[in-house]
């Protein structure tokens, strides 16, 4: 600080000590109210990038849920398929199993007719008729099969199943 001038009366010495006094009170007061300001700024600061880490995690983790809810439908929707895939192959190697003998019996009939020489007896004719009757609703059967959602949702693991070599 300056010193004051010795002319000026004492009153207004002490007058100016004072308010210089007191300058420096509000200074050193303003001084520290500034750093409660920037503290506060920089906790705010923080509180805020703490909410902002919290919704993010928070949407992250709702988006987890989410996925891990639907890979748990996709794999039970992979589950029933599987089965009924597998249910779909035993009906269709019976179906086959039955056409052949289908087949071998029609062959027996023709073999029988052949080897006969003589006209078919109404009874050959009636079995022949049944087995191809019965061959004809087996391939109905199959086209049915083939043609349902399953049949064709499945196609795809049938083609990747065909082209990769069993273990």
């Amino acid at each position: 600080m300056t010193e004051l001038p010795a002319d000026l009366p004492a009153t207004v010495r002490a007058e100016l000590t004072r308010l210089r006094a007191e300058r420096v009170v509000h200074i050193a007061e303003r001084e520290r109210l500034l750093d409660q300001l920037r503290d506060a700024d920089k906790n705010l600061r923080a509180a805020l990038d703490q909410q902002r880490r919290l919704a993010a995690d928070a949407s992250l983790t709702e988006e987890t849920r989410r996925r891990a809810d639907e890979a748990d439908a996709l794999r039970t929707d992979i589950t029933a398929v599987r089965r009924q895939r597998d249910e779909l192959r035993l009906v269709l190697t019976e179906t086959r199993r039955e056409r052949d003998r289908m087949r071998l019996r029609l062959l027996d009939a023709e073999l029988l007719l052949d080897s006969a020489g003589a006209p078919a007896s109404p009874d050959i004719d009636l079995r022949m008729h049944a087995a191809l009757s019965k061959a004809a609703e087996l391939e109905r059967e199959l086209a049915a099969t083939r043609a349902t959602v399953s049949w064709r949702l499945t196609a795809p693991l049938r083609a990747v199943r065909r082209l990769v070599p069993p273990r």
